[in-house]
């Protein structure tokens, strides 16, 4: 049975009319998570999973001296990523090919990022071992939070999106890095309060994009404003009920041993 949850021509009409050049600006809790676990050693490499249209590459390039790469299986992604990269005048690796037959085992780097890849397999525990084997130390997994508000607007406005993606919670997120011998150093709901676009994503809102923007600019503005709170600390809440995303910032152990929940708290 195939493990895969979407389809390769789904990727290829997403990022075939992607806006460039991009730079991923994380939100305010996610970065400052990502420079706290991190090491700010340009010597360090990084390689993306599913990396279309390169935003996050060209981030950790910028903002922390990463030697960057990506893979991505869907051509047309993969030359806009390529695109990108040169239009940010970024040196960059980008593989054309399937995760599964890539060769996690000669090809190492020191930190494996992905987000919005492991929630599109039904198998979740094959596509880690793959994640954690091409690790020389960390392996960094987003995820979205399909529960809480979030979960409820994509379950009811766009049931088709949210069919495609695995529920994933901080317990099995955690599990699944700890089973492939992880030390976590942190893993929570991260974002503080933010909200997807509820006329996004489905064909409706696409014909009509008047009602999708009546929809979509409250929500707009409650995430400028709860960002601006999170930038000045006052407001940063992170719950399965209100975050968008869940950050997992795990370190390899080099005894090959996984560690208990209580050693990783």
């Amino acid at each position: 049975m195939d493990n895969t949850l979407t389809t390769k021509s789904k990727w290829e009409a997403i990022w075939m009319g992607a806006k460039l050049p991009v730079v991923q600006k994380p939100l305010y809790d996610i970065q400052n998570k990502l420079q706290t676990h991190l090491p700010h050693t340009p010597e360090h490499s990084l390689i993306e999973i599913g990396c279309a249209p390169g935003g996050w590459m060209a981030y950790f390039h910028k903002c922390f001296g990463y030697r960057v790469a990506g893979l991505e299986y869907a051509e047309g992604a993969a030359e806009a990523t390529k695109t990108n990269m040169k239009l940010l005048d970024i040196e960059a690796s980008v593989f054309v090919q399937d995760f599964f037959t890539y060769d996690c085992e000669k090809n190492k780097y020191d930190i494996v990022f992905s987000a919005g890849f492991l929630e599109h397999f039904r198998d979740m525990s094959v596509v880690m071992n793959r994640i954690c084997a091409l690790s020389r130390k960390y392996v960094v997994t987003m995820v979205p939070n399909v529960f809480g508000i979030n979960g409820f607007i994509s379950k009811t406005i766009r049931p088709r999106v949210y069919a495609e993606h695995n529920t994933i919670d901080i317990p099995i997120l955690k599990t699944l890095h700890m089973d492939c011998g992880m030390k976590t150093l942190f893993c929570d709901y991260a974002g503080g309060m933010r909200f997807i676009m509820p006329g996004a994503h489905h064909e409706y809102f696409t014909k009509h994009k008047c009602v999708a923007k009546a929809m979509n600019t409250p929500v707009k503005i409650v995430n400028y404003l709860s960002g601006r709170l999170s930038r000045i600390h006052v407001f940063t809440p992170r719950s399965k009920l209100l975050s968008e995303s869940i950050l997992y910032i795990g370190e390899k152990v080099t005894d090959g041993l996984s560690k208990t929940a209580d050693e990783t708290q």
